[in-house]
C-alpha cells in the first residue's frame, strides 16, 4: 500500500453489506413510491433536480441508520493493523450516486487532501453495486508522493454553494478537477461486498459512469486513529467523526485525567 496508496480488500460478512443494500433499495423506494433497485436508479428519468432531492433524502436516511459504522465494525481487525486500536469513523460519509454518462454526476479526478483532507485520515470506497471497468473508479499509483503545488488543475467553475446540501453530498463548491490525460489511471472494478482502502493524497475519481446498464451507488467513509494530530475542533458536518473503537488504555488515561481528588475513591 505505501508504494500504490491503495488497498483492494473484501468484507468477510457479504451478508451484512447485501442486506444493508436491500434496506436502502427498500427506502428508496418508499421515497420514489415505486419499485427500484439500486443498479436500474437510472431507468426512473429523474431530472436533475428530482435526482437531488432523493439523493439527500436517502442520504440523511443513511446517515441516522449509521449504515457505514456496521460495515466499519465488521472490519476493526483490517483496521487496527492499519491504523491502531483507537478508531475514529466519520459521523456522515459521502453516499454517491453516479447515473451513466451524467458528468453532473462525478466530481472528476483529484486529490482529497487538496479540499483539506489530512494525510493522517483515510478513505475507504465501498460500492452498493457492482462495478466493472466502465463504471469503476481510476486511481494514479503512487500519485499520494507528488507535490500537489505542481499539478495542473482543470479550468472548472462550479454552480455549488459552500453549506448547501449539494456540497455536504460530497461535491466541491470550489472544485480543483485533474485532467485525465496527464497521468496514468488504473481502474479498479470492485464486487459487492469488496472495497478499496486508500490514502486521501492519491488522486482518483471518476469524470464519467460509461456503463449505460448500472448506476453506481458507492459510500465513501474516512476513518482515523483518534492521536491522530487533525484539529477535531476545525471539522464540521461530513468532516466530524465518532468512536468506532476506543483501547482499554485510553479509557484509562481518560478516567485519570478526569480524577476528582476532593472526592472519595476505593481502589
Amino acid at each position: 500500500m505505501i508504494n500504490s496508496g491503495y488497498i483492494k480488500n473484501e468484507f468477510e460478512n457479504t451478508k451484512l453489506i447485501k442486506n444493508i443494500k436491500k434496506k436502502i433499495e427498500i427506502e428508496l423506494s418508499k421515497i420514489l413510491k415505486r419499485k427500484t433497485n439500486l443498479e436500474n436508479y437510472h431507468q426512473l428519468n429523474l431530472n436533475n433536480d428530482e435526482h437531488k432531492k432523493t439523493q439527500w433524502k436517502i442520504a440523511t436516511y443513511f446517515w441516522k441508520k449509521k449504515f457505514h459504522v456496521e460495515l466499519m465494525k465488521s472490519i476493526i481487525p483490517f483496521l487496527v493493523t492499519k491504523l491502531g486500536p483507537d478508531i475514529l469513523v466519520q459521523k456522515k460519509p459521502f453516499l454517491r450516486i453516479a447515473r451513466p454518462n451524467e458528468r453532473i454526476d462525478n466530481i472528476g479526478f483529484h486529490k482529497d487532501t487538496i479540499y483539506g483532507q489530512s494525510p493522517y485520515e483515510m478513505s475507504i470506497h465501498i460500492p452498493l453495486v457492482n462495478l466493472d471497468k466502465r463504471s469503476c473508479l481510476k486511481f494514479v499509483k503512487g500519485s499520494q508522493f507528488l507535490k500537489e503545488k505542481n499539478i495542473k488543475f482543470e479550468k472548472f467553475i462550479s454552480q455549488v454553494k459552500k453549506g448547501s446540501k449539494s456540497h455536504k453530498l460530497g461535491t466541491p463548491y470550489d472544485p480543483k478537477r485533474i485532467s485525465e490525460k496527464k497521468y496514468k489511471f488504473t481502474k479498479v472494478p470492485l464486487k459487492l461486498g469488496e472495497y478499496i482502502f486508500f490514502t486521501p493524497a492519491l488522486i482518483h475519481g471518476q469524470e464519467l459512469n460509461k456503463n449505460p446498464n448500472v448506476t453506481r451507488f458507492s459510500i465513501d467513509v474516512r476513518v482515523t486513529s483518534s492521536f491522530a494530530p487533525i484539529d477535531q475542533s476545525k471539522k464540521s458536518f461530513n468532516g466530524n467523526y465518532i468512536y468506532l473503537q476506543e483501547s482499554d488504555i485510553s479509557k484509562l488515561a481518560k478516567k485519570y485525567f478526569h480524577f476528582n481528588p476532593e472526592k472519595k475513591h476505593s481502589f
